[in-house]
């Protein structure tokens, strides 16, 4: 299946490609999918030790800290001096926190939204220039279902990735005529790291047994999206149900939600 997606996007040879969160999970998968591509990737994250194996002669290792100004202006620079341009930004960067609105402490909630949003938008307006500049660019949020549908127990997190679909949106009609497109990707369930590294106020790692799609898959659902110029997707057959039923069923919905999750 790889080998046939790689003849499939060869337009992303010698492209360079910036990807946040990329010492795990699917930022580490999308990093790799890229360099296999034929890609020079920027691959970035706060663990340096992590990004250094990946880094090679296709993976630039640049340790950045997206809630930092200096550290991502100096990502682009170093991008720019070393490679020359940005072509594609992929921006996901993340964690979660799993507890009620009631009992998150607020300072949590405000470091889950200066990485899950304002990181987003701290490296989209430090790459926009560049991108204006050639008159070419993609930028790619990784958003997530509950960019779609809320959950409990999610809240801060589920309104920080609908922040970004509205970013999103916003963003693409004011980008209109730019030759930049502004991709929102919305995975499911996915067998990654997060849910040990999420902020939790008691309760299990996991709700249940199923691992998810492994982040590979979300990384090729990436590839493609750029190679397509697609405006969103939506990624798993129970994300997909959940969307279809937050628009025409969402009393059910609720129920649903409240009753197994």
């Amino acid at each position: 299946m790889l080998s046939f997606l790689i003849r499939k996007v060869k337009k992303f040879t010698n492209k360079i490609v910036i990807v946040t969160g990329a010492s795990t999970g699917i930022g580490r998968e999308t990093a790799l999918a890229f360099a296999a591509a034929g890609a020079r990737v920027v691959a970035v994250a706060r663990n340096a030790a992590q990004l250094q194996e990946i880094a090679g002669d296709t993976i630039l290792a640049v340790p950045t800290d997206v809630t930092c100004d200096d550290d991502v202006n100096r990502l682009v620079e170093t991008t720019i001096a070393k490679l020359g341009r940005v072509d594609i930004l992929v921006n996901n960067a993340g964690f979660g926190i799993r507890a009620t609105v009631e009992n998150t402490a607020f300072a949590d909630a405000q470091r889950l939204m200066e990485v899950n949003f304002f990181g987003v938008l701290r490296c989209t307006q430090a790459v926009l220039p560049q991108m204006k500049k050639q008159g070419s660019g993609q930028i790619v949020n990784v958003g997530s279902i509950l960019s779609l549908l809320a959950t409990p127990r999610n809240s801060l997190y589920c309104a920080s990735k609908f922040a970004v679909r509205a970013l999103s949106d916003s963003l693409r009609i004011e980008l209109r005529g730019t030759g930049i497109d502004v991709i929102l990707i919305m995975p499911g369930y996915t067998d990654t790291p997060f849910f040990e590294n999420q902020v939790r106020y008691g309760g299990p790692v996991r709700i249940g047994p199923m691992k998810g799609v492994h982040p590979r898959t979300v990384a090729r659902a990436i590839l493609c999206a750029c190679a397509r110029r697609k405006r969103e997707v939506v990624l798993t057959i129970p994300g997909k149900f959940g969307a279809f039923l937050k628009r025409w069923c969402p009393r059910f919905l609720d129920w649903t939600l409240a009753r197994f999750t």
